[in-house]
């Protein structure tokens, strides 16, 4: 089953994609105005996404885009490809024998530079990976400019290379797309998925959809306006997949998943006058860091956040920051959450968190000498038997809980209900106190 993150990385490309595919079966007659702006909606587009990805150091999205726009120009530079797949063949003026050899090679190359932008990491936008990228690229064109010119003989090569037929003529006769490209683009598509799916990354969900968009643009090529839109949607696509990312660095708390402080404080500010709010703190956390070490303790960070999500109620979880975490009530009184929390409380309590691993600290530690060396390597064995020992472990929470009075801003009720917190932590801990 799709988990929450991933369903969010696939969705805007999915509706993106549906958009697309619906204009593709019906191909409708465009407004004079689109038709007007057709030419130039992908380059514009692109250029969104472009400065979008510059300015988020996404180089990925940066390289997608300029594909995307590489693809509208050679459409535009060549418009009058062969309509009838029948059509693709040798022997036609040598105009003709030209889009054949352009467009076969523009569809292969789409799908290989896809695949290899799409499994890039992102870096700075002019790093040798990225500029490697750029200088393939360039070759890759100039291969394509060298047999454009050699004549007849070479298209024709060229086009029996690219037109190569793996299986019977029924597997391709739909589209104008040769065997190479779809099959190619087929498994570079589903990599992209693949790679969407566990990261849960809008940007490869984003690098996903806009391979999509472009390859329908390249299938949908007999109807150049149509091919514009497409390409169109593939700017769109990148665009929100960055806006998406952005979003998720804003609000989400990358290690636990929960919406973090800053989401937070703008829904306080959003919610009306009634509402309660729960501060919560995973008790002896520091001493639980030492004993188990750095990697541990972030387990039981994501073990106490995915509690949290299971609250009822109504309630919402967030982690406010360290080990501390906030749930919010919304049109709540503090005596209406207060059954819901206790539960939350006694649901952590009593469960068994399995620690992952080793403890591992999260840097290399400075030169010793040999006595330190000695007797920190005993400290670890000393650690390692205890985290052996004690696979599973028992994590206790402390909760404050405050209801927002009549003219107080939500700064006063989160210090409200961190001072009730504090009366819980003083009340010896493991229990929710107002």
């Amino acid at each position: 089953m799709l988990g929450k993150s991933a369903i969010n990385a696939l969705l805007a490309p999915a509706l993106l994609l549906i958009s697309g595919a619906a204009l593709l079966a019906v191909q409708p007659s465009l407004p004079l105005a689109a038709t007007v702006l057709a030419p130039y909606s992908p380059y514009g587009m692109a250029m969104v996404a472009a400065l979008l990805g510059m300015w988020f150091k996404r180089a990925r999205v940066v390289l997608m885009a300029a594909l995307a726009a590489g693809v509208h120009w050679v459409l535009q530079a060549f418009p009058a490809f062969p309509v009838d797949p029948g059509s693709l063949q040798i022997g036609m003026d040598a105009a003709t024998d030209v889009r054949l050899v352009i467009y076969a090679a523009l569809s292969v190359m789409v799908a290989i530079n896809a695949g290899i932008i799409g499994w890039m990491r992102d870096c700075a936008m002019w790093s040798l990976a990225v500029l490697s990228r750029m200088l393939f690229i360039t070759a890759q064109v100039a291969v394509v400019v060298v047999v454009w010119g050699a004549g007849e003989q070479a298209r024709e090569g060229a086009n029996q290379i690219l037109h190569f037929r793996l299986f019977e003529k029924a597997f391709d006769h739909w589209s104008l797309l040769p065997q190479p490209a779809i099959l190619i683009g087929a498994l570079v598509l589903i990599s992209l998925l693949v790679r969407a799916l566990i990261t849960r990354s809008a940007i490869d969900g984003g690098m996903f959809g806009a391979l999509c968009t472009i390859f329908m643009a390249l299938h949908g090529v007999s109807d150049p306006d149509m091919a514009a839109m497409l390409l169109t949607l593939s700017g769109v696509v990148l665009s929100v997949a960055v806006v998406q990312d952005t979003y998720r660095m804003a609000f989400i708390d990358e290690l636990t998943s929960l919406s973090a402080r800053r989401a937070l404080m703008m829904d306080m500010d959003a919610l009306g006058s009634r509402y309660t709010v729960a501060m919560l703190d995973v008790d002896h956390f520091k001493k639980f860091n030492d004993t188990y070490g750095h990697d541990v303790g972030d387990q039981v960070l994501k073990l106490v956040a995915a509690r949290m999500m299971q609250v009822k109620g109504g309630g919402r979880a967030y982690r406010y920051g360290g080990e501390e975490f906030t749930v919010l009530f919304a049109g709540k009184t503090a005596e209406q959450a207060l059954v819901h929390l206790e539960a939350l409380r006694k649901s952590i309590a009593e469960s068994r968190f399995l620690l992952r691993g080793e403890d591992r600290p999260d840097e290399k530690p400075p030169a010793q000498g040999p006595a330190k060396r000695q007797k920190a390597a005993k400290a670890k064995a000393k650690t390692k038997a205890r985290a052996h020992k004690n696979d599973a472990v028992s994590v206790t929470i402390s909760i404050g809980v405050a209801e927002r009075c009549d003219g107080d801003q939500p700064r006063e009720t989160l210090k409200a209900a961190d001072e009730a917190l504090y009366r819980a932590k003083d009340g010896g801990r493991n229990r929710v106190s107002r």
